[in-house]
Formats: C-alpha cells, structure tokens, sequence
C-alpha cells in the first residue's frame, strides 16, 4: 500500500571546473498519496519560476508499506 510521497525538482545551478553540471535539489515531502502525476507536474511547473536557477528534471518517490 502507497503510504507516502514526495515531489523532488532537481536544478542545474552552474557548471563545475569540467563543464558538469552542478545540481540542487529541493524536496517536498508528506504529498498527498492521492495526488496525480498531472497534478504534482502542475505544482512543478509553478514552483520552478520562484527559483533562480534551471530545471533539469522532476521527480516522484513513493514508499510503500509491506504487510508483515
């Protein structure tokens, strides 16, 4: 059973001695289990403009719970 979610956007802030790129990450956590993927993209793409630096992906991560 679905028993947790959270919505992560990585961001590119820079670029090291190397040229890779240097990523951030921002973490939302207790997501509503219910909430779609359509509507965590929509709260993505709201929350990406308040940023100062460029999206490089979205993620969704859900932990289940096992029955004993």
């Amino acid at each position: 059973m679905l028993s947790n979610s959270r919505l992560i956007i990585v961001f590119e802030s820079g670029y090291n001695q190397i040229g890779e790129p240097i990523l951030k990450t921002k973490s939302f956590n207790n997501i509503k289990t219910a909430a779609t993927n359509e509507q965590l993209k929509a709260v993505a793409d709201a929350l990406i403009p308040l940023q100062g630096w460029m999206p490089y992906k979205v993620d969704r991560a859900n932990t289940y719970a096992l029955d004993l």
